[in-house]
């Protein structure tokens, strides 16, 4: 694999967007997809390959009928990325199509490395992905490390343009809360990322729980992430543990099934 590693681990911390960059695709019922009622799926051409994102139990791909959450996922998206596909629950689309608000209490995103599209990749290149995640994934998670504080500029940038606001966005923590699902098709990580946002003077802490998936899929390489947010600071330590067990089983449920819709990389 033709790879860098610092260029890879640079791609991939970025967790913080949601949703679709603007793109041709199409949203249908996957006949590869498992077998469940209404279950709904996603395709992308990666170079020779096309790839099935199904849609997680109750949740739909967003992008394509939320204008508003589109705006959103172009703007806060690391630009080496392109973001395929976002899942917001069906009850949060069915708010939006009424003329409502959607409470995001748990999104998704799936994107690619932009200069990687076409790339094969390996289980032995899994490996060496994960290793060297172990390796330095700390140090360009720092929220006070030139990597992080890059893409919270982007995301401030992104995030007042569409708001014709200014937003000062920071992160004032991230946390590596383990990793898990670990396969020779995935390597999923949990993080706690602490947010300081304000808008006009009014400032918020925004505690989220995210779950950093790198998916071999069909010979190429996918980033599926999970995020659910916490009530507050105050809420974490009721909220955290089952927060987390929580977001691990869906990652996890998700990304088998995603593999399923896929059987030619099996």
């Amino acid at each position: 694999m033709k790879f860098k590693n610092s260029v890879l681990l640079i791609a991939l911390v970025f967790v913080f967007g949601v949703g679709t960059r603007a793109q041709e695709h199409e949203t249908k019922v996957s006949p590869a997809a498992p077998a469940r009622a209404g279950s709904s799926a996603s395709s992308v051409r990666l170079g020779d390959k096309l790839v099935v994102i199904t849609s997680p139990a109750g949740f739909e791909e967003a992008g394509s009928q939320c204008p508003k959450f589109k705006e959103l996922l172009i703007a806060t998206e690391d630009p080496s990325n392109d973001v395929l596909f976002g899942h917001l629950s069906a009850s949060d689309c069915q708010s939006v199509r009424n003329g409502g608000q959607a409470t995001m209490n748990l999104y998704t995103k799936v994107s690619v490395l932009r200069s990687a599209r076409e790339q094969a990749i390996s289980s032995a290149d899994m490996a060496a992905i994960a290793v060297e995640f172990r390796k330095n994934g700390a140090a360009i998670l720092d929220p006070d490390g030139p990597v992080m504080k890059g893409v919270m500029e982007n995301a401030e940038r992104g995030l007042s343009d569409i708001q014709s606001k200014q937003v000062a966005l920071g992160l004032s923590q991230t946390q590596n809360l383990g990793e898990f699902n670990v396969t020779p098709e995935s390597y999923s990580v949990m993080l706690l990322l602490t947010y300081n946002v304000e808008v006009q003077g009014n400032k918020t802490i925004m505690p989220v729980l995210a779950s950093m998936t790198m998916l071999k899929v069909r010979q190429r390489l996918v980033y599926v992430n999970v995020f659910r947010k916490i009530t507050s600071t105050a809420a974490l330590k009721t909220e955290l543990k089952p927060g987390v067990e929580e977001v691990k089983q869906f990652t996890t449920k998700w990304v088998k099934e995603i593999l399923a819709a896929n059987p030619e990389d099996k």
